[in-house]
């Protein structure tokens, strides 16, 4: 039987599979969940739209949800390798949250803007992440959530039913406003956003000397 070949493309690791690949050659895969979750965000946001243009909202809701929970892990995860990656400096020491094993994606967003602001003269784009506090009620259902734009005495709660009111244009909105946020931050810092699965296939398989096939996605 063949064998499978997996790089972890972010870790930059290669690892066998247990798995019999079809055949009897060495199959290279390439993985990236954070490249694939943005991909995921852009196919549910669309498919919401088209539902809800069709008057099916309970399907539209279905990917509604999907398309922002998927939107929050895309930027959850870029946003943590940048900090795992600047937490090593001596530089980013100042600007580290008190507790930066146990610190919230607000905590990270807000040491990388402040270090990129301070030592690097970067000022990053706004970004509300209000709409992160929908995306841990579709993971948590039963919890409540307090938005920071309350203000007052008032108490405002965001619960489950408030998940069902999200506008398309409130999530393009987000979305467009993290994207801008990323590029910004990954461009100040050299960081590659999304990585070339497909590149890295061909040139481990040139390395080892196999042959190289149609390369497919995974």
């Amino acid at each position: 039987m063949g064998t499978y070949l997996i790089i972890d493309t972010r870790k930059r690791q290669v690892r066998g599979s247990l798995d019999d690949a079809p055949g009897d050659e060495t199959t290279i895969v390439a993985v990236d969940l954070i490249n694939d979750t943005w991909d995921d965000f852009g196919y549910f946001s669309a498919q919401s739209a088209h539902y809800e243009e069709a008057g099916e909202l309970r399907k539209r809701n279905r990917y509604m949800r999907a398309a922002i929970a998927f939107l929050f892990s895309h930027f959850d995860g870029v946003v943590s390798e940048l900090f795992d990656r600047l937490r090593k400096e001596v530089a980013f020491k100042p600007f580290l949250p008190s507790k930066p094993d146990h610190c919230s994606l607000k905590d990270k967003v807000l040491s990388l803007q402040s270090f990129l602001a301070k030592e690097k003269g970067v000022s990053l784009p706004n970004v509300d992440l209000d709409m992160k506090l929908l995306r841990d009620i579709v993971n948590h259902p039963s919890i409540t959530k307090k938005p920071s734009s309350a203000g007052g005495n008032d108490t405002l709660l965001y619960d489950g039913a408030d998940v069902y009111g999200v506008a398309h244009e409130d999530l393009n909105t987000t979305a467009l406003a993290i994207d801008a946020w990323l590029n910004a931050a990954c461009g100040a810092l050299g960081y590659e956003r999304f990585r070339d699965t497909e590149s890295l296939c061909e040139e481990l398989a040139n390395a080892l000397g196999e042959k190289t096939g149609p390369v497919r996605e995974f």
